[in-house]
């Protein structure tokens, strides 16, 4: 499986993160990565390869999207078992905005578009985006925006079979950092 990130800008750009589906399963099947659950996902960091894929810096007038692809249906021994994207989140985790105190809401209008039934603001400042009926979770920047850094996060799930006939639906986060600028330089 792949999770892939499309950029459209005056140049489209696109990066797919390769998740390591085999030794993840493995992970899960012989010891406690953590809950699994949506209220405490397991971090697969560790099982994405983002060498040469990192996400380059979010210019003005961009549109994002993060959708699922399974990389080999044939697979049968790791063929994945109903994988979904949950939903992507972004937080502004720069000293700027971090030292004021105040709640996001109108930060992100700034940053964003957010004009769709998909984006959700919670009360500490994190932007959730859930997927649409294709299954992307999308969004865009502005036209003029301010230069932030933000961690936006990734969570999807997969059912997973062990041994004993057990299976379980167990989730995961994928937790980066890019910047967003509209001026290069700084």
């Amino acid at each position: 499986m792949f999770i892939k990130i499309d950029l459209k800008t005056t140049q489209n750009y696109q990066r797919k993160f390769p998740v390591d589906i085999k030794d993840l399963k493995q992970a899960i099947r012989a010891c406690y990565l953590g809950l699994g659950t949506p209220y405490a996902p397991i971090k697969v960091d560790n099982f994405v390869n983002l060498d040469g894929n990192q996400f380059p810096e979010i210019p003005q007038k961009a549109k994002i999207s993060i959708k699922l692809y399974p990389e080999n249906e044939d697979d049968c021994e790791y063929k994945l078992s109903k994988p979904k994207l949950v939903c992507c989140k972004v937080k502004n985790v720069g000293r700027k905005f971090n030292d004021k105190d105040l709640i996001a809401k109108k930060h992100w209008k700034k940053v964003f578009k957010i004009n769709t039934k998909h984006i959700f603001y919670a009360p500490e400042g994190t932007l959730y985006i859930s997927p649409n009926k294709k299954g992307r979770c999308s969004i865009s920047t502005r036209k003029k925006i301010p230069n932030i850094v933000v961690a936006y996060s990734i969570m999807f799930s997969l059912i997973i079979k062990h041994k004993d006939g057990f299976q379980r639906r167990y989730y995961f986060i994928l937790d980066p950092v890019v910047r967003i600028s509209s001026n290069r330089n700084k």
